[in-house]
């Protein structure tokens, strides 16, 4: 699928690269060569806080990756994970972004944002955690997902369908932004909000759904499919 550019910044992204802009001007008063590795990395912010143009499915029966990155964990997880409470036993898929990734955060599929919660906690991060994938890895990840702060968004499709999706901080990503109230109806591929900056992602889907990425991909936000939901076998993609 060909994945086209855009210029437009993220809603989220502008206080970021206003910041940098105010930055990189007051030191280029002082020093101009310095100013213009800032403003490289100006450059560089405006192409990661961008609004992506993305080809997304238009199949209602299909989850969509909500952030760029790559899939370093697939997982089935029981209804009471020791971190949250889920609606029922789940297919985990868990999304790492890069900073050289586009940070959006777009919704999963088309419904209802039922549930917007933040919970405090650390901004850690534990040896290995970047180059560990699947069950090898597990331990730190449950580190993170249990000590970090969080903020989990549920969404639910026109079939009554949940599907959670849960962004973690860590070292660099200390604001997990959603700004948009319960009861929000979104298509797939709307902007939802953003990890600032590079975060990790966990999609909580029904159990039996049809996992169609595997670990070490890497997906695009509102464009790969990430999984089909079990209402809707057939077809699988």
């Amino acid at each position: 699928m060909n994945r086209l550019t855009n210029a437009e910044i993220a809603d989220d992204g502008w206080p970021i690269l206003a910041l940098a802009g105010v930055v990189t001007i007051i030191v280029s008063v002082v020093a101009l060569p310095v100013g213009c590795f800032l403003l490289g990395l100006m450059i560089w912010l405006a192409h990661i806080l961008r609004v992506p143009l993305r080809q997304t499915p238009t199949d209602q029966n299909l989850v969509i990756a909500p952030a760029d990155g790559r899939v370093v964990q697939i997982d089935k997880c029981p209804a009471d994970t020791g971190v949250m409470p889920l609606p029922y036993d789940s297919l985990r898929i868990t999304i790492r972004t890069r900073f050289s990734d586009a940070q959006l955060h777009t919704s999963p599929l088309t419904g209802h944002l039922t549930d917007n919660c933040l919970f405090p906690g650390l901004f850690a991060s534990w040896p290995g955690i970047d180059r560990e994938l699947g069950p090898s890895g597990a331990a730190h990840w449950e580190d993170m997902r249990t000590l970090n702060e969080r903020r989990e968004l549920t969404l639910c499709n026109a079939a009554g369908e949940k599907v959670i999706l849960v962004q973690l901080a860590t070292k660099t990503a200390r604001q997990l932004v959603c700004r948009l109230a319960e009861g929000k109806y979104l298509s797939a591929g709307q902007p939802l909000g953003m990890a600032r900056l590079a975060g990790v992602t966990d999609i909580y889907l029904p159990a039996h759904s049809h996992c169609q990425v595997t670990l070490g991909q890497h997906v695009f936000a509102a464009e790969t499919i990430l999984a089909r939901l079990p209402s809707n076998p057939a077809g699988g993609g």
